[in-house]
């Protein structure tokens, strides 16, 4: 709407110095990455559901589907994929046993955790945590 009590003049600086600090703010936040977010945050409680993330963003269950469908993901390809970035960090970081890396991933048991790093990078989560320190 067009302000009447504003002066023309600071008003267009005001927008011209606004816009430019939206872009020095960078690319805007995907919806992938606010579900990662999210999924990283709950982990710890275990793998949290899709309906538990959709409320905390705001959205319904199916919305969020939705949304990511249009993009090409899936929620589940989301999860693994942060499960792994967040194991793989915590690898890294020596204060971590690999059951406490298990457990802060939403695994049940060391042994799934394993198998399930195993899948994802082809070596043990031992063997990745000394490569990682070499």
């Amino acid at each position: 709407r067009p302000n009447h009590l504003a002066d023309d003049g600071i008003s267009r600086f005001l927008l011209s110095h606004l816009d430019r600090e939206l872009e020095s703010l960078g690319t805007e936040t995907t919806l992938e990455s606010l579900v990662e977010r999210e999924v990283s945050r709950s982990l710890s409680e275990g793998v949290p559901r899709m309906e538990d993330v959709a409320r905390r963003l705001a959205m319904s269950e199916r919305t969020l589907h939705r949304r990511l469908s249009e993009r090409g993901v899936s929620f589940k390809s989301l999860v693994a994929a942060t499960r792994r970035q967040v194991a793989e960090n915590l690898l890294r970081d020596s204060r971590y046993t690999a059951t406490e890396v298990a457990f802060l991933t939403g695994f049940s048991e060391q042994s799934a955790f394993n198998r399930a790093f195993k899948r994802w990078t082809g070596q043990t989560p031992t063997a990745f945590r000394t490569a990682a320190q070499a």
